[in-house]
């Protein structure tokens, strides 16, 4: 499902039209959080301007500077909004799952979030890509959204510790670093091979988590290259 499939591109009637003002500055601000997201991953983050994120949003430039400084606080307000949902995607995906079954919540978590990026590869780029250059702002927002997934993945491993699958404790950074690889790896999906690409992650990414959490789980033709 892409992020942006309630949002309408189209702009609002003018005048006496009957919509809630409030309703009309949140249409107007998720529709240039998509247009600053889709903008930043076709040209870059350097070189995108407001007036490729008020043409795709379908906005005045007077409306997106009665909400946004500039560029960066659209993107930046767009990085947080769509970490939000797919965070909000990724609990109900799990809604379901016995919490008790710790490899589920894993595969399941990693599964979606690979979904969710290839079905919102403008997101995927902007998130994993151009994000890295977008500021000290976003910097602190990337580490806030890894330390978010980090928590996941250290409750999934608090789980299996619990019920006796997990036979060692391992230090907190190990999740973190856990995220880091991920994060690497799903750049480098999106640089060389494209967001279509990134479902094939998935059995690499769910083995190197079982690994790190002492329980490898390696295919046999994963070890093809081992002596």
């Amino acid at each position: 499902m892409g992020l942006d499939t309630e949002i309408s591109r189209g702009r609002l009637p003018r005048g006496m039209h009957g919509l809630d003002p409030a309703d009309v500055v949140h249409s107007q601000r998720m529709r240039m959080y998509f247009g600053v997201l889709e903008a930043v991953s076709e040209r870059g983050f350097g070189a995108t301007t407001v007036a490729d994120i008020v043409a795709r949003a379908n906005v005045s430039r007077r409306t997106f500077y009665q909400q946004f400084k500039g560029r960066d606080d659209c993107f930046a307000g767009a990085f947080d909004s769509a970490v939000e949902l797919v965070l909000g995607y990724l609990d109900d995906s799990i809604r379901d799952t016995p919490h008790t079954d710790w490899r589920a919540l894993i595969h399941t978590t990693l599964r979606e979030y690979l979904h969710h990026l290839t079905a919102n590869g403008y997101c995927a780029r902007a998130l994993h890509i151009e994000a890295l250059v977008a500021g000290p702002v976003v910097a602190e927002q990337r580490r806030n959204m890894k330390t978010l997934l980090a928590q996941r993945m250290r409750a999934a491993f608090q789980i299996g510790r619990g019920v006796g699958d997990i036979p060692v404790a391992v230090p907190d950074e190990t999740f973190e670093s856990l995220i880091g690889a991920i994060d690497d790896r799903i750049r480098d999906c999106l640089q060389i091979q494209g967001p279509d690409a990134l479902p094939t992650l998935l059995p690499h990414l769910y083995q190197i988590t079982l690994a790190l959490f002492g329980t490898p789980d390696w295919e046999p033709e994963s070890l093809s290259g081992t002596p």
